[in-house]
């Protein structure tokens, strides 16, 4: 038996209401006696209920275990983000699309009460016999949920409070496809918002195999690595979705990190997947138009996109140009943001600064096998260390660079990976000149687009033997013997840019709404200033960085933060009233725009000076602040947790933490006050003192979400999948209450301001089945109804002292379930009478 979502059910009624109108009306001499028994036919269908056996269970599991293994294991140089795409539409197809889990608020559906793709691919692929895969959804279970996309009683809360009960959810397009555009995707749907990336660069190739198009994951480059940004990787599964020659050396050498941009962005596009990003490859963002509600002048964006012809064919849309409606628009689409020029009149003048007149060239160089090492002189046939060296302090590295190459190079630097070495080199403008190059540069967009042709350009070939003269006398081994002279393939093995000019806006933010409520019928006429919905920058969008100091990252995670800030607190009174001094269900609408707006600018001018705290600098807690100092007390020889970047500013930026000075020292001095990242940290101590197995790898003993159905097709009898028979006790409570009678308070609603719709228990749908079975086989015996069991006057029992704050919300949240179990026989019970006291 499909589960029935709200929508599902009205459509039912209304379907029903029209048929039985049919049926009352039959009578002759129109209608017979036949033509009623047809009639009633078709009022009172049974459908009979749809069963997956565990044999058709157990073959999935393993046809999707497989899928999802290759899905993992997919990454650069071999793979890129288009055969990442193909195999998740291989791996989520309609039926995994159409699984059904029990929630704590009733059974999954997408519209009123969603679960993430990922955690339905756990219902059925379980651990695919892995031992990483119950870590890997543990991880994802982490990832700290806010707004509507935090569920009320669910263990992976760790029994922490929704940390913004505020953010209405809105319709979300990001575009670009970069990292900035893939990690603000994924902080957006972690807050309930609904969230499409649209990205048009699609990889095309000549017959000869030769690139005539590049992808949006062609870029090899390897921006440095900041720690907070490593961490926020690593809580992202870092480790478990990159092998271990890719996890080298962005999670192996701290000291001199760096990751590939195809590598970054195939590690989050796998997470925005699995967390139910819409990607839409191939779909590129044209322009955007203010439209406004005639009646609630709440305005919205009416975007202009163009489909290509794959596109147009996974979509089911005509090839070419169509308009589609978002809430708030996000432009990741680099320094030559589309988005930016096309809305430039809400950003203001761009400003275009000037460093020094110097050229940077990127050189990507093949790895040098060990014994060819040996014989280029490199002892013990073993690469230099990682270099980032510039000629003001380094003077003599240099000149030497000087003497043997005749190039005056103000800088360089020297990143080595598992795949290729990655160089930077900064020379004068006139040293290219000098020899023999033209001097000309391009912007890295122009630079992409016309690699693909320069591959074979005189001007190619002596910007490589350029560069190969001035890694030489540098130390870097090049083998000029190898392939393309120990360059990679182009057009990525060398480059050249302006690094002097960068560009950056003066605004990050803009939007202007009208009270919320506000209804022209009532309110009159809009008077006001031009409405305009949600528009933001990210990224390189907003801010070109200088590449050689490698603040691209850095300044892009602060600004994927402030940009989900914005959105989160776009409509939520109370978000500001503190600050201001004022409770939030009095803060008038037009104050706390304002409000917001001064917040965002503050932001943003933070983000622009990295004014950041010194402990996310660092990338972990001081250890002479609250966060260390208390847990050492609550917990002997307690490892340091990983310090996390967060939405909240005030826990990123030092001259907003400064505000709240030192008001965690007199809180320290209440014996019963504990940190909330402490409180957290005993929670999930608690947590995995229970679900941890022996064994020298950790393993855990995870459960997810049970399993009630796959496409419409009810599971039965399959513990391992549902967990009906196994797991901790709130797992079993869950799986065998009846769904609340209500929705409680605080509990997410779709949209459309709806409670989560209410479903079936599946351990009494799979009773129904066998009793159907039995039904139809005469050589089984009827069974006995079984007595009526008297109402049951269930007493809570008092807390016992000491019980842990977990074990707590399980049983509130168990003790709601009976409740709603309670309310449920009530009403069963007020209907036999009344069908009673009717005979």
């Amino acid at each position: 038996m499909a589960m029935l979502s709200q929508m599902q059910l009205e459509d039912l009624q209304q379907d029903k209401s029209g048929v039985f109108a049919e049926f009352l009306a039959m009578e002759p001499p129109a209608m017979n006696g036949e033509d009623i028994l047809k009639k009633w036919e078709e009022l009172f269908a049974l459908n009979k209920m749809a069963m997956l056996s565990q044999m058709q269970l157990e073959d999935l599991q393993q046809d999707k275990s497989g899928v999802f293994a290759e899905f993992l294991a997919m990454e650069p140089p071999a793979m890129n983000g288009e055969d990442i795409l193909k195999k998740w539409e291989e791996l989520y197809d309609e039926q995994m699309a159409n699984v059904v889990l029990k929630t704590t608020v009733g059974p999954s559906d997408d519209t009123s009460n969603p679960v993430f793709p990922y955690e339905k691919l756990q219902a059925v692929i379980r651990d695919g016999g892995n031992w990483k895969w119950p870590r890997m959804w543990q991880r994802l279970d982490e990832i700290e949920r806010r707004g509507t996309a935090f569920r009320e009683g669910e263990r992976l809360n760790f029994a922490m409070p929704n940390k913004n009960t505020g953010v209405t959810p809105m319709r979300c397009l990001v575009v670009g496809g970069g990292p900035v555009g893939l990690r603000l995707a994924i902080e957006l749907v972690m807050a309930g918002h609904k969230v499409t990336v649209f990205e048009k660069r699609r990889e095309l190739r000549k017959d000869s195999g030769d690139l005539s198009q590049l992808g949006f994951t062609n870029r090899i480059n390897r921006p440095h690595m900041w720690p907070f940004v490593r961490n926020d990787l690593a809580k992202l599964n870092g480790k478990d979705f990159m092998s271990r020659q890719v996890c080298y050396p962005v999670f192996t050498e701290p000291e001199t990190s760096s990751i590939g941009i195809d590598e970054l962005q195939c590690l989050l596009l796998k997470n925005a997947l699995l967390l139910g990003v819409d990607f839409k490859l191939g779909v590129g963002y044209d322009n955007a138009r203010v439209r406004t509600d005639p009646k609630s002048m709440m305005p919205t964006w009416e975007v202009e996109c163009t489909y290509d012809e794959e596109a147009a064919k996974k979509y089911g849309r005509e090839k070419g140009k169509h308009k589609e409606t978002f809430d708030c628009l996000i432009g990741c689409d680099g320094p030559r943001s589309t988005v930016r020029d096309t809305q430039a009149k809400y950003f203001g003048n761009i400003e275009k600064r000037k460093f020094m007149d110097c050229v940077g060239i990127v050189a990507n160089v093949r790895k040098v096998p060990k014994s060819r090492l040996k014989q280029m002189g490199f002892e013990y046939g073993q690469e230099p260390g990682d270099m980032n060296r510039s000629k003001m302090v380094f003077k003599d590295f240099f000149k030497t660079i000087a003497d043997k190459a005749d190039a005056d190079i103000e800088s360089l630097i020297y990143y080595k990976a598992s795949f290729h070495n990655y160089c930077i080199l900064v020379p004068k403008r006139t040293d290219l000149e000098k020899h023999g190059l033209s001097g000309k540069v391009y912007h890295f967009a122009a630079g992409r687009d016309k690699a693909a042709d320069d591959a074979k350009s005189d001007e190619k070939a002596k910007l490589k033997e350029y560069c190969r003269k001035v890694l030489v006398a540098a130390g870097v081994p090049v083998d000029e013997t190898a392939e393309n002279g120990g360059f990679v393939d182009a057009p990525n093995d060398v480059m050249a840019f302006d690094f002097a000019e960068c560009w950056n806006t003066k605004k990050s933010v803009v939007f202007n709404y009208p009270p919320c409520g506000y209804d022209v019928e009532v309110d009159g006429p809009w008077m006001g200033r031009n409405l305009i919905p949600f528009l933001a920058l990210a990224g390189d969008a907003l801010l070109e960085p200088f590449w050689p100091l490698g603040l691209g990252l850095k300044r892009g995670w602060q600004a994927i933060m402030d940009t989900c800030y914005a959105i989160d607190n776009l409509f939520n009174r109370s978000c500001h009233a503190k600050r201001l001094g004022k409770p939030g269900e009095v803060l008038g609408w037009e104050e706390h725009y304002e409000a917001h707006k001064e917040q965002v600018a503050t932001n943003f001018e933070l983000c622009n000076r990295l004014k950041i705290c010194p402990e996310l600098g660092k990338g972990e807690y001081d250890e002479k602040g609250p966060v260390i100092t208390q847990l050492k007390k609550k917990i002997r020889d307690a490892e340091k947790p990983m310090l996390l970047v967060e939405v909240d500013p005030w826990t990123r930026y030092d001259t907003l933490a400064k505000e709240q000075g030192d008001s965690w020292k007199m809180l320290m001095r209440d014996d019963e006050w504990i940190h909330p990242q402490v409180q957290k940290c005993l929670n999930m101590q608690e947590y995995y003192q229970e679900v941890c197995k022996s064994g020298k790898n950790g393993e855990i003993e995870y459960e997810g979400k049970p399993l009630i159905s796959i496409n419409g097709k009810v599971v039965a009898g399959f513990g391992k999948a549902g967990t009906l028979d196994k797991g901790p006790a709130v797992t079993k409570a869950i799986a065998s209450a009846a769904p609340p009678a209500a929705v409680p308070k605080g509990l997410p609603v779709n949209g459309m301001g709806m409670g989560v719709g209410m479903g079936i228990d599946p351990a009494s749908l799979a009773k129904q089945a066998q009793a159907m079975e039995k039904e139809m086989r005469p050589d089984v015996p009827k069974p006995v109804a079984p007595p009526t069991i008297p109402k049951a006057q269930h007493a809570p029992a008092a807390v016992p002292a000491g019980m842990s704050a977990i074990k707590q919300a399980e049983l509130a949240m168990i003790r709601s379930q009976i409740q709603s179990l309670e309310a449920s026989l009530e009403a069963y019970r007020k209907a036999e009478q009344e069908l009673l006291n009717s005979a």
